[in-house]
């Protein structure tokens, strides 16, 4: 019991000592799933992976590459509430 008790604890400490990132990522794996939520980050993260490295040499300086990549997730995002907010047709 007192071993439960201490586990309790601890978890209870680490979660007040989650960062605001750590906590929402772990909101949005409790509502859409584990498996969506790992595999929509890695297919996210690995589009962000290789837009830097199509950058990286590119003979532009830091903040342009870095105002680029904001410009072209933002226009990614737009577009995503657009399709989410457009009426569908039901089969």
């Amino acid at each position: 019991m007192i071993q439960n008790f201490t586990s309790f604890n601890m978890n209870l400490v680490t979660r007040e000592q989650m960062t605001q990132t750590e906590k929402l990522s772990e909101k949005f794996s409790n509502e859409v799933g584990v498996d969506l939520n790992n595999q929509f980050e890695n297919q996210v993260y690995g589009t962000i992976m290789g837009l830097i490295e199509s950058l990286e040499n590119r003979l532009i300086d830091n903040e342009t590459k870095v105002d680029y990549a904001t410009h072209v997730f933002a226009k990614a995002l737009d577009e995503m509430v657009d399709y989410l907010e457009s009426p569908r047709l039901l089969n």
